[in-house]
């Protein structure tokens, strides 16, 4: 690496050739829609850079003649000159030379879970491979390419590069392109790209504040559209037979249209459920596959619940791990929605209902935000702390330096008289190991005939976290 005080130097110097170049914008001659500007940006990107050298631990190898060009070495030099941000990407990303370090696992798994001599040669070929850093010796690609943003104010590409040279004693200019960062209004741009969410079977409709209504009907119309062509085409996947003048539709089913019909009374029984959300920092914007598993089987066991004739027209509900607290906000909007149904229907005004929906999060923000998000919603739900006696060293660190902060000091664990075996329904869409370690602490919260929903969980660790509710559920 650059000694210290070099490096500094080096700096300095790079920063005393930009203030030359600096925008005044006290001076009447300003004109704020000049590209130079010190809120536009400027973007270069220097090409096909090695990583760095390292040993047969991964570690870092050190070179005695200064530091080398690599991309280590290069970012942090960038953001030392003043870059707003620096990124590394994978120069071979997309072609032939492609070496993944990071690969997503399968639908159910990946590779480094599985037992080499259960699996086929083919079935293993299926599955992802995750390459382990040490193995690897590695953590960054073999050849990267380094962008950075520059404010226009200071953005002198001779200078940059001049620096990069002296600095890294480079025999000639590294490869380089600069291009325009566009100006334009980035929250708008991220929210035009981010449409309703439409869940298929549970009709649940996530919409956030920029959302117009005839966006929110375009989406849900998509969805129908899609359901019923899917339908049709499972209907007559057999193809058709012509006699004469008459085209018959072939199917397995004795009535091609059985199912069509079945699906049209099943969706007219059905209505949306429309949720607005504001994500913030929280988990739970329902983009994620677990988070709309989760929201099919709130709607069917809510909606099971609401059916039953038991006497009991109160649901205690309980989302463990809240985040936005979409799954509790959309419990308590099924039942918000049903009481609505009943009180507008003249045949069957029947006994409203009730829910207790509650949220257990070990993030002070998300509560903030949760809460926040059940006021928009008009619906009931509080989310609390895990109760301190529930949680291991590191959550506890978490939540006691939560609490110490002045705006969480209203936020209170989990009520003694919810702290027991209450709840008709609770869902957890976390990870397995959390899942396993909270086994005890979850399956206390449900009561006798009352039902868990667990989600985050990979296909080859559904059975040990099976196993552990199985055997906490026994003991409660």
């Amino acid at each position: 690496p650059i000694d210290d005080f070099e490096r500094r130097q080096r700096v300095n110097t790079f920063l005393q050739s930009t203030e030359k170049s600096s925008i005044d914008t006290d001076n009447p001659d300003y004109d704020d829609e000049d590209e130079s500007a010190p809120w536009v940006l400027r973007q270069i990107t220097f090409l096909g850079l090695s990583a760095p050298d390292t040993d047969d631990n991964g570690q870092v190898i050190e070179k005695e003649d200064g530091a080398a060009l690599d991309v280590q070495n290069l970012s942090d030099f960038l953001m030392d000159i003043g870059a707003c941000s620096v990124s590394i990407t994978d120069a071979d990303a997309e072609t032939e030379e492609e070496d993944p370090l990071f690969d997503e696992p399968s639908l159910t798994t990946c590779v480094n879970d599985l037992d080499d001599d259960e699996m086929s040669e083919k079935e293993l070929n299926e599955w992802a491979v995750v390459i382990n850093d040490v193995a690897a010796g590695r953590n960054i690609w073999k050849r990267c390419d380094v962008t950075a943003h520059f404010p226009s104010s200071m953005f002198d590409v001779s200078s940059i590069v001049d620096s990069i040279r002296y600095t890294f004693h480079c025999p000639s200019n590294p490869r380089y392109k600069v291009d325009n960062v566009p100006d334009r209004d980035w929250i708008k741009h991220v929210q035009e790209s981010w449409t309703p969410i439409v869940t298929r079977e549970s009709k649940f409709v996530l919409r956030f504040p920029w959302h117009e209504d005839k966006l929110v009907m375009q989406a849900c119309q998509n969805m129908e559209r899609e359901k019923m062509q899917e339908a049709m085409a499972k209907q007559f996947s057999s193809g058709v037979k012509r006699e004469g003048a008459v085209v018959h539709f072939e199917s397995n089913e004795d009535d091609p249209m059985t199912g069509v019909i079945d699906l049209l009374a099943k969706q007219k029984t059905r209505e949306y459920v429309q949720i607005q959300l504001e994500g913030g920092i929280a988990f739970g914007t329902g983009e994620h596959p677990t988070t709309q598993l989760c929201l099919d089987w709130v709607r069917d066991k809510v909606e099971e619940q609401l059916e039953n004739d038991y006497g009991d027209n109160s649901i205690n509900f309980i989302d463990y791990g809240a985040g936005s607290g979409v799954l509790g906000i959309a419990a308590a909007a099924v039942v918000r929605d049903f009481n609505q149904s009943k009180r507008r229907s003249k045949k069957e005004p029947g006994a409203t209902k009730s829910i207790n929906a509650v949220g257990v999060e070990i993030d002070a923000d998300a509560i903030h935000i949760a809460n926040n998000n059940a006021k928009m919603n008009q619906v009931e739900m509080v989310n609390y702390l895990p109760t301190l006696d529930s949680l291991d060293g590191e959550s506890l660190s978490v939540v006691m330096r939560a609490i110490q902060k002045k705006r969480n000091k209203a936020l209170k664990s989990l009520p003694d008289e919810m702290n027991g075996p209450i709840f008709d329904l609770c869902v957890a869409n976390i990870l397995a190991g959390p899942l396993v370690s909270l086994a005890p602490t979850i399956a206390s919260l449900v009561k006798s005939g009352g039902e868990i929903g667990l989600s985050g969980v990979l296909a080859t660790k559904a059975d040990s976290v099976a196993d552990a509710y199985q055997i906490s559920m026994t003991r409660t």
